[in-house]
């Protein structure tokens, strides 16, 4: 579907390539509010704009991976929002902005809902994932499907991050063979080079933070309960979440404003402390960090998760340029250090892996079995709980079951522990009473409104407690930085890799952290100094100078 819908674009592409030069805005930079402008000025229509993305996925996707599938319906979606907006009928600052989601989005459309599996591609969804109706109710057009790490990670043990049978190997546009991180490798991917206005992940560990950090794009990682996870993909409600990953914190904010509330299916919503979400992107300002008391987190050789070990000597010149930057925007900085109960770092990382592993894993049957009641079973394979996902993993040839390991399904479907059983519920708290207390310890000792600190470890520790992180760039690995690959050859650190900075504070913090990190990027325009090796050419240009458009899907 991805290449029949780029391939009917092609007249529109030989006419584009023979227009003069010209210094137009770009969507490597444009954000939301600047296209919404353009769109209301009449510079171009929403179906001009949807034209031109799928151009500039045909363009870079088969060097990214990032897209599995376009919307065969979208340019007649932007035809319809076209028409509301010239007769005075705009929703809001989403209204004809076309955005891609991961794979695990239910969608109830011409595409299908996989999380990168081609066995669970085969049920479709019955209803749409809660944060998709609500963003079709904002205005947005969802553009596509993003590839991902297949079920969000949840593979066996030598399974490639950003790797999906649905979509292959996701790569970050940086750095040529760079990681895209996972497991919204896809997600972070065509937000960095402008392949829609935005584009929504999902995190239960670091998968909004990470391919935020690696994509040099900024991610959101809402306080669980703050955004609904109902029709998505699962792993655990204890830690699933649904966020956007965006070029700048504005776009983000106004995402998560369409995004957050309430939802009767989704009982985590129902402890949100307010009646109606705040609104994130309103009183965003340079000096929101103005007297704030951020404590700064530097971990260095003790960070035993960071594929950045061997350039951690780089990276801190980077991190304590950052740290100035946060000074300069008028923040008062604290260092300290983490409250692990006594552990060092890499006993907190094993403390965790084999806690998390139960309880997450009796999760994912129960969630699993609450998902699949809400899909539309196909004729050739039947899919009611995780056996039966394993059995379709295991036999479809497509799944590449001889290559790649199957060993947390195995797991899965072997496992006795219930969600609800005792067993599950200790090691939950194991893992929650360890974590709160590394991030809020601190904290209450210096009276700080946040943290700041490296992604890697935001997300190790942030991810049971639920705690919300906003992730903005940082800087870039220098050319002394050592290049280290992974076994499914890709770049994990190196010259030219993008760097994050990763804000967090305790849940229902999201409006601050977001005020916090829009401040950071106001003072430091970190992006900017990153230009990616992989591109579309096609840009803004061609429509602002009303150049015709033929073509059609």
């Amino acid at each position: 579907m991805l290449s029949s819908v780029i391939v009917a674009l092609g007249l529109w592409s030989s006419i584009i390539y023979a227009l003069p030069t010209i210094k137009p805005p770009s969507l490597l930079d444009s954000s939301i509010a600047e296209l919404g402008a353009l769109l209301d000025a009449g510079d171009f229509s929403s179906h001009d704009l949807v034209k031109l993305y799928i151009q500039r996925v045909g363009e870079v996707n088969d060097d990214l991976n990032a897209v599995i599938e376009l919307n065969p319906d979208a340019l007649s979606i932007a035809q319809e929002l076209d028409r509301e907006r010239a007769d005075g009928n705009a929703r809001g600052p989403l209204h004809g902005i076309p955005i891609l989601v991961k794979d695990n989005y239910a969608t109830v459309d011409a595409m299908l809902t996989g999380a990168g599996s081609v066995c669970l591609a085969r049920a479709v969804p019955t209803e749409e994932a809660t944060v998709i109706a609500k963003l079709r109710q904002a205005g947005a057009i969802i553009l596509g499907k993003l590839n991902l790490s297949e079920f969000a990670g949840v593979r066996g043990l030598n399974a490639p991050g950003g790797w999906s049978p649905r979509g292959g190997q996701s790569f970050g546009a940086y750095v040529e063979h760079q990681t895209a991180c996972g497991s919204s490798s896809g997600s972070g991917a065509a937000a960095s080079v402008g392949l829609a206005a935005g584009t929504l992940g999902t995190e239960t560990s670091g998968s909004i933070t990470c391919p935020a950090m690696y994509n040099n794009v900024v991610g959101v990682k809402p306080t669980v309960g703050l955004t609904s996870r109902f029709g998505v993909v699962p792993i655990t409600a204890r830690q699933d979440t649904t966020g956007p990953i965006t070029q700048n914190v504005e776009d983000a904010a106004i995402l998560l404003e369409a995004m957050a509330g309430k939802d009767s299916n989704d009982n985590y919503t129902s402890a949100q402390p307010w009646d109606s979400p705040p609104r994130f992107s309103a009183g965003l300002s340079s000096s929101g960090l103005k007297g704030a008391r951020i404590g700064v987190v530097w971990t260095g050789q003790d960070l035993p998760i960071s594929a950045h070990l061997v350039n951690v000597d780089q990276i801190k010149p980077v991190f304590d340029r950052a740290i100035a930057d946060l000074k300069t925007a008028g923040a008062e900085v604290i260092d300290v250090t983490l409250d692990t109960m006594g552990l060092s770092l890499l006993e907190l990382l094993q403390t965790l892996q084999s806690n998390v592993q139960l309880y997450m894993t009796a999760d994912l049957n129960e969630a699993m079995r609450r998902y699949l009641k809400n899909v539309k079973q196909s004729e050739d394979v039947i899919l009611r709980n995780v056996s039966d996902i394993l059995q379709c993993l295991k036999t479809d040839p497509g799944e590449l079951a001889s290559t790649v390991s199957l060993s947390d399904w195995e797991y899965a479907a072997q496992i006795n522990t219930t969600a609800d059983s005792l067993e599950a519920w200790n090691a939950y708290v194991a893992v929650l009473t360890v974590c709160k207390n590394a991030f809020l310890s601190p904290i209450d000792e210096h009276r700080l409104d946040a943290l700041v600190m490296l992604p890697e470890l935001a997300l190790l520790v942030g991810a049971a407690p639920g705690f919300p992180i906003v992730t903005v760039p940082m800087g870039v690995l220098g050319p002394e930085s050592e290049t280290v690959w992974s076994a499914n050859e890709t770049i994990t650190t190196g010259p030219g890799i993008p760097l994050g900075l990763s804000f967090t504070a305790d849940n229902w913090s999201d409006q601050k952290l977001i005020q916090y990190a829009y401040a950071y990027e106001q003072a430091s325009h970190r992006r900017r100094e990153l230009t990616p090796v992989i591109k579309p050419k096609l840009d803004l240009g061609i429509l602002i100078n009303h150049q015709s458009v033929d073509g059609e899907m």
